[in-house]
């Protein structure tokens, strides 16, 4: 019982460190013994839990999927009017609650990952299946309650979450923190008016 406890603290610890460092210096400058020397415990205790680096970066891009299907199960409407709907999911994908879940720098490094590493890349789609099935749903019951246009939903599903992640990255490297609110407007004009042509 006392090793599952010990467990339920120093594991989601370790994963804090490493997703640091990786926020810092990127996949190579993150190692085992450097997580070590910051929580300040003797690397076999970390190795006692992920017996290599690649379990540890699996487990990190494991613990990145649920926050952001959590976050994505909270877009859920609340409401059944459908125009109110609309605006909340509109809100919710460009809202800074979406936009800072993860560091960029650490999606970055696990879409480097992906490339090369065929679990993580599995990870990586799982995510986005969930994500694009929420948003089709989503856009299906929408164009049934007439706000917006009527068109395939798993292609307006893949064309807007395109259009999100351009928008969270080049948010990122060119709009600053003065711009930003009228930057995220802006995006909401468009994700409406993309929505609104979709089948014009």
């Amino acid at each position: 019982m006392k090793t599952r406890q010990n467990a339920g603290l120093r594991k989601p610890e370790i994963l804090k460190n490493f997703y640091d460092i990786l926020i810092e210096e990127g996949i190579e400058g993150a190692s085992i013994a450097k997580i070590a020397k910051r929580m300040d415990i003797h690397p076999s205790l970390i190795m006692h839990y992920f017996s290599t680096k690649e379990k540890l970066v699996i487990a990190a891009v494991d613990h990145i999927v649920r926050e952001y299907g959590l976050l994505i199960q909270g877009m859920e409407a609340r409401t059944t009017d459908p125009a109110r709907r609309l605006e909340r999911l509109v809100d919710t994908l460009v809202g800074d609650e979406w936009y800072r879940m993860t560091e960029i720098a650490a999606d970055f490094a696990v879409i480097s990952i992906s490339f090369r590493n065929s679990e993580i890349e599995e990870r990586v789609r799982r995510l986005y299946s969930f994500y694009k099935a929420f948003l089709a749903g989503e856009f299906q019951a929408l164009g049934e309650a007439g706000v917006i246009g009527h068109a395939d939903p798993q292609r307006t599903a893949e064309i807007v979450m395109s259009l999100l992640e351009g928008y969270r990255h080049f948010k990122h490297f060119y709009v600053n923190d003065e711009d930003a609110e009228s930057y995220r407007r802006d995006m909401k004009r468009v994700l409406f008016r993309l929505l609104g042509a979709i089948g014009d």
